[in-house]
């Protein structure tokens, strides 16, 4: 099977602050087996780089060259090293793709899920001077949903702001891991005040008796767990502490690991959401694939950056437009 992987460099539309760091550019490796594609977009936060990927695929090419049937994902799966989740995430991507190529029907209906409503996407603001917020938000103000990245120094200021910029919108928060116990405690009273529907990962990625306090609280708003949750049993190690998880492709290794940890995420009686990195149409067109399963979707990646360089997956405001041709339906022209 021919192998081939292109690193790209994705440019966003604002800079991207968050509580990690802030950055105008992201990486990611759009991955070639045979006639599928995957895309693997590892971040730092997690520990993962483009040379990392890189590195990976190159290990695992002697068992990739051996693939005869994109059928046999799992197979093939259980067969690589655990390493980069990322770049697992690409090969399962690229295995499904080739697939539905081959029996010409899209993911969707290769999974099983066509039919099913895909829920609106959020769009994100970074945090920013407010200013700056002020002027995203009110150009982001046509989007139903808003979600707002805090874990800087004024998060209830540019709650408030975002709020008046765009009454009409819903809005939903992510800290990135940014809080205390003790800021959490002050703060989510205040953002319920602001009808804030979801405060996502407030607190450390290890700090579950911290959201085991938070539980306790019974917060009249669903708080999610997003860095942590990278498998099924990460889902059932958090689930008695949080009322929802982000369940995103690139941690779970593909659209195998994802469907793993949906059905553990309901099994245990939490909320999905179905989230992603900074990623092209095709990974998103992935994730979207699986929308359907989901209560929530953030699935806005490709609005971010203005250097998409695959096409397919289109957006009507806030709606996912799912590529309709066989397996993941998303086109790139690999470089001469």
């Amino acid at each position: 099977m021919h192998i081939a992987a292109y690193p790209l460099e994705l440019h966003l539309r604002t800079t991207f602050r968050i509580a990690h760091g802030a950055s105008d550019t992201r990486q990611t490796v759009l991955l070639q087996l045979g006639a599928g594609w995957g895309e693997a977009a590892p971040v730092s936060y997690h520990g993962e780089s483009v040379d990392q990927v890189l590195a990976f695929i190159e290990r695992q090419r002697p068992i990739l060259e051996q693939i005869a049937d994109p059928a046999a994902i799992r197979a093939v799966l259980s067969r690589l090293e655990t390493g980069s989740r990322a770049a697992r995430a690409a090969v399962d991507l690229a295995l499904h793709d080739a697939l539905g190529k081959r029996l010409g029907v899209n993911v969707r209906t290769l999974l099983g899920l066509d039919g099913l409503p895909i829920p609106p996407t959020s769009f994100t603001l970074a945090i920013a001077e407010p200013e700056i917020l002020r002027e995203q938000a009110t150009a982001a103000a046509h989007y139903p949903i808003l979600k707002i990245k805090l874990g800087g120094p004024a998060d209830l200021a540019s709650v408030a702001l975002i709020r008046a910029a765009a009454p009409n919108s819903r809005l939903r928060v992510d800290a990135n891991a940014g809080w205390s116990l003790a800021q959490a405690e002050q703060l989510i009273p205040a953002l319920i005040e602001h009808n804030v529907e979801l405060i996502e990962q407030p607190l450390a990625v290890d700090d579950l008796a911290g959201y085991a306090a938070l539980h306790a609280h019974g917060y009249p708003v669903p708080i999610f767990a997003d860095e942590p949750i990278r498998s099924a049993a990460d889902v059932a190690h958090w689930a008695p502490v949080v009322d929802g998880v982000n369940i995103k492709l690139m941690k779970t290794g593909g659209i195998v690991g994802a469907l793993e940890a949906i059905a553990t995420a309901r099994a245990h009686g939490l909320q999905v959401m179905l989230g992603c990195m900074i990623e092209t149409s095709l990974g998103v067109s992935a994730a979207a694939a699986l929308a359907g399963l989901a209560d929530y979707v953030d699935l806005d990646g490709p609005l971010l950056i203005c250097n998409d360089p695959t096409s397919g997956l289109r957006y009507a405001g806030a709606q996912i437009v799912p590529p309709v041709g066989p397996g993941l339906g998303v086109t790139f022209q690999a470089p001469a």
